[in-house]
């Protein structure tokens, strides 16, 4: 998508990476927190009633909250391109950031500052990495039923065309407690016994056992991103309707022990219809989920 660059650092051997997404010019965005346990950055810039308009990128990162101080090396990136909100005294970079928990998936390693900048360095335009990459490296999936495996999460993203002029494009990282369904309701990653076998979260939760005692080590991140344009209050429902994605490739979701949040971000011009863009961001979300752990 023209006016976004996507950048990974992924540590295959700790377990652990970040992803950043740089704006060639400030953006507008907000976000929807749906989870119970996230660990964040600077997401007041998003807010509603937030003086600053603008920002110029978002990071998400492993490493729970110990890896959130990582955004400094973004901040350091962007500090150096000249990219900032405009002060009396210079310019202050603008760049929100969430983290999933993955300490322990193989190390309890974070990403550090220089990891963080190593990944802006590398951003390119239209990055279709997936998989075990940058942030998602550590994910996994399917983390409720006792005497089971999780599996492997990742990245995934997935892009919408709605015309010649607009087009929605979501990237996931996919963390979560629950289990992952595709679009026929089969689940295709999540919590699995010995033998392979999946043991379907919903329903054992359903059938009235007691779930895992689990801490709160999951969180799926969404970050939509349209070059259609929108205001701050046209995002913040866009992103509302996206987390729905989330409800239909995760179950259960949005429970006490994910962080689950949902970006949106507009780097366009374009003229389209809000109602449009968030169908497709729902739809561009649950196929990120699903495409996140295909790769695996």
């Amino acid at each position: 998508m023209h006016g976004l660059k996507v950048g990974h650092y992924t540590n295959s051997k700790q377990g652990t990476g970040a992803s950043v997404f740089l704006f060639d010019k400030p953006a507008i965005g907000a976000f929807h927190l749906a989870g119970s346990s996230p660990a964040t950055f600077d997401l007041s810039v998003l807010d509603l009633a937030a003086n600053v308009t603008h920002v110029d990128g978002l990071a998400l990162l492993g490493g729970s909250a110990s890896g959130l101080p990582a955004v400094a090396g973004a901040q350091q990136w962007l500090s150096e391109h000249d990219k900032g909100w405009l002060v009396p005294h210079g310019r202050v970079p603008l760049l929100p950031a969430a983290a999933i928990y993955d300490l322990g998936f193989q190390t309890s390693h974070v990403p550090t500052a220089s990891n963080v900048y190593e990944a802006c360095e590398s951003a390119i335009q239209d990055n279709c990495e997936s998989g075990s990459v940058g942030a998602g490296t550590g994910a996994t999936v399917g983390k409720i039923v006792p005497h089971t495996k999780p599996m492997k999460g990742g990245v995934g993203f997935q892009e919408i065309v709605l015309s010649p002029e607009v087009s929605v494009l979501v990237y996931a990282v996919v963390n979560c407690v629950g289990d992952v369904c595709n679009t026929t309701g089969k689940i295709i990653a999540g919590a699995r016994l010995a033998n392979g076998d999946f043991v379907d979260s919903q329903q054992y939760l359903l059938s009235g056992q007691e779930e895992k005692r689990i801490n709160n080590s999951n969180t799926t991140l969404i970050a939509v991103f349209t070059n259609a344009k929108f205001s701050k209050i046209e995002l913040n429902r866009i992103a509302k309707m996206a987390v729905s994605g989330m409800s239909r490739a995760i179950l259960p979701v949005f429970t006490r022990y994910d962080g689950d949040i949902a970006f949106c971000f507009s780097v366009g011009k374009s003229h389209a219809n809000e109602l449009k863009v968030g169908a497709a961001a729902a739809e561009a979300a649950r196929q990120a989920i699903i495409n996140a752990v295909a790769k695996e």
